[in-house]
């Protein structure tokens, strides 16, 4: 296997950056153009709002739910021009969080938040570098093009590289967090530990799913050094390799959060949680016992587990589930939601690593690189909550720089079968592109597109509330003034100019003999009969129930709104 000294094989051609060049500004051209059509997202109202509040009071507790650096990123160009927080919010009361800031900033509510999307779609075009140069360097420099290409011309990470999310971010330092293990396993020395150190202490800053990382970069350890001639390190060295990075990891979290709460004794927190209340039950730590972490952290991860414990409906296949969801939830998820040509080469991916020469001598590798990406797919399809194909996306950029190895199959000299599924799979590429700008909506064409699309998921992976500034377009070009209107979104629809009520519910239409006549607007999920909330025309919170408003399923709608809102007219 290429060890973290070989050779580089000089610097890429001028062809190889004018190509890598060409994907990265696509993607960046599609990513902006989305990030400044869509409406605020479900998740995004409190994400923004949260960095915001970090920059300008240092308060981590407006919003813990989230490690705090994606957010404090994406809101550093609002933060440098001014732009107003709001009212103070409650601890943790996220959407009184975001109702502040958007109440702060009526007027350009839409613009602040492209400014916040356009930066976090850095994180993307990282990742897409690094596949790029680290496939050139592990296969050549047609697989590393054809990594990068599987990532930045994918439509699952383009409708999350534009959003105010922590996902992109997260997908980001899962690559370079492994980068950075295999670089030190191939090579050990001071410095190499000094750097896994750091990018796992800011993978620890991006979104709790990294602490996956802390047992993964040791068995990327083990797979690269273990039954080879790579020289062995001394029992004292490899302490003080692991020590340090361990040591700057934890120093790099405490720094992300200003070392507040730090070292906090155990039994100082309640917590929520079942996982670490049995761990408090069982070991009874004494009142010396502290915990070397930022108390926001601490309580930020708790608060996490505990609702990732709670009982969560998970749609799959017009079947709704409460507090077990499915365990090939993400199997069928990639099945419906990547495009025809992503899966075609993963699965030849698979078939080359298990059946070819290469791949058995390349074994290491690709043990290396896809091994956080199982550890998080499997650990998701065991969760109970399955709301998206984003809670896998920091497998994506593993999976993709794995199944570039196939681009060494165009100089294949013998068989001509691999050069041309290889042509026939690369227009495939640009082909899952043609939905724009209506990204999180895709759905490949064997599951029936985003027309079929809620048949077989909901939630992020179709209906995040992206679409409602264009059905307000919709809805004035028609000249519509009123409208019965149920929202999937965190956004009131009242701040957008709506002139609304709720539609009738299931028993309310079937006391009143039928639907009265007029227009109605419906977010697909409540379509389907996704159960969550929805906003009045006073700002209110109430709930919706899983089978409210699932008779529109029976009427035919006279516009789909960017896949995600479905407008019916009833005469």
């Amino acid at each position: 296997m290429p060890t973290a000294a070989a050779s580089w094989a000089g610097w890429p051609s001028r062809a190889w950056m004018a190509l890598l060049g060409a994907l990265l500004a696509l993607h960046l051209g599609l990513g902006i153009h989305f990030a400044c059509r869509a409406s605020v997202t479900h998740d995004e109202y409190w994400h923004l709002p949260a960095g915001l509040a970090v920059l300008k009071s240092g308060r981590f507790d407006a919003d813990n739910l989230n490690p705090p650096l994606s957010r404090i990123w994406s809101a550093l160009p609002l933060a440098l021009a001014g732009v107003p927080l709001g009212d103070p919010s409650p601890a943790n009361d996220s959407t009184a969080l975001g109702d502040h800031f958007l109440q702060a900033n009526p007027s350009r509510y839409h613009l602040v938040y492209a400014l916040g999307r356009c930066m976090n779609l850095v994180w993307s075009v990282l990742a897409g570098i690094l596949i790029a140069l680290w496939g050139r360097r592990l296969f050549g420099p047609t697989a590393g093009l054809l990594g990068a290409a599987l990532w930045l011309c994918c439509p699952i990470v383009l409708s999350n590289a534009a959003l105010v999310t922590p996902d992109l971010c997260t997908a980001f330092f899962f690559l370079a967090t492994t980068y950075a293990a295999w670089q030190f396993a191939a090579e050990p020395s001071g410095r190499r530990a000094l750097a896994v150190g750091v990018v796992l202490g800011l993978a620890q800053l991006a979104k709790f799913t990294c602490v996956v990382l802390l047992p993964a970069v040791f068995v990327i350890w083990g797979t690269v050094r273990w039954g080879t001639a790579l020289p062995r390190l001394g029992w004292r060295r490899w302490f003080t390799y692991w020590g340090s990075v361990l040591a700057v990891s934890l120093l790099v979290l405490n720094a992300g959060y200003l070392f507040r709460g730090t070292c906090e004794p155990w039994n100082s927190y309640q917590f929520a949680s079942t996982t670490l209340q049995a761990v408090t039950q069982h070991f009874s730590p004494a009142d010396w016992v502290r915990i070397p972490a930022p108390r926001d952290y601490v309580a930020g991860f708790d608060r996490q587990r505990s609702i990732m414990q709670a009982l969560h409906p998970v749609y799959l296949d017009g079947e709704l589930l409460s507090g077990i969801g499915f365990r090939d939830y993400y199997f069928w998820a990639c099945v419906y939601k990547w495009s025809h040509a992503t899966q075609v080469l993963v699965v030849l991916a698979m078939f080359s690593l298990v059946f070819s020469r290469s791949g058995w001598r390349q074994w290491r590798v690709h043990a290396a690189v896809l091994f956080p990406a199982i550890l998080t797919i499997t650990i998701a399809s065991v969760s109970h909550m399955q709301l998206g194909i984003r809670y896998i996306l920091p497998a994506f950029p593993l999976i993709y720089l794995f199944t570039g190895h196939l681009g060494n199959w165009i100089h294949s000299p013998r068989r001509l079968w691999r050069k041309i599924a290889l042509a026939l799979c690369l227009p495939g590429l640009f082909w899952g592109l043609r939905y724009h700008p209506h990204h999180l909506a895709y759905f490949n064409e064997l599951s029936g597109g985003p027309l079929a699309g809620p048949t077989h998921l909901l939630d992020s992976n179709i209906d995040w509330g992206q679409d409602l500034r264009e059905l307000k377009h919709y809805l004035d070009s028609e000249r519509v003034d009123s409208i019965g209107l149920a929202y999937f979104g965190m956004v009131p629809p009242a701040r957008l100019g709506f002139h609304y009520q709720f539609p009738p519910s299931f028993k309310e239409m079937r006391a009143q003999g039928g639907l009265p006549p007029g227009w109605y607007a419906v977010s697909v999920n409540f379509v389907y009969s996704r159960p969550h909330t929805m906003r009045d025309a006073h700002d209110e919170i109430r709930a919706v129930g899983p089978v409210e408003f699932s008779y529109f399923q029976s009427l035919q709608p006279v516009a789909r709104i960017g896949w995600s809102i479905y407008v019916y007219r009833v005469e």
